[in-house]
């Protein structure tokens, strides 16, 4: 990518050609280079889910307790209480 622009219109076409192109790992990994530890811990998160409709939020969150050992409140409850 051409890092030189003559106008913030020319760096505004690259950014959205970029975003075009790029693929969401790509992404992403700019994202975690690029904006504040606090950001990323603390507000990334949020901002995501904020884009997901229910149905795309409750496939990532199966994804997440499946593959992450993370328990739904049932589950927690009754691991608390047996």
């Amino acid at each position: 990518m051409n890092n030189t622009y003559n106008t913030v219109e020319e760096a505004y076409e690259a950014g959205q050609d970029w975003i075009h192109k790029s693929t969401r790992h790509e992404k992403m990994d700019f994202l975690k280079e690029s904006c504040t530890a606090d950001f990323i811990e603390n507000k990334l998160m949020d901002e995501m889910v904020r884009w997901m409709g229910e149905d795309d939020f409750s496939e990532f969150y199966k994804h997440l307790c499946r593959n992450w050992g993370i328990l739904t409140e049932p589950e927690l409850d009754f691991q608390m209480n047996s």
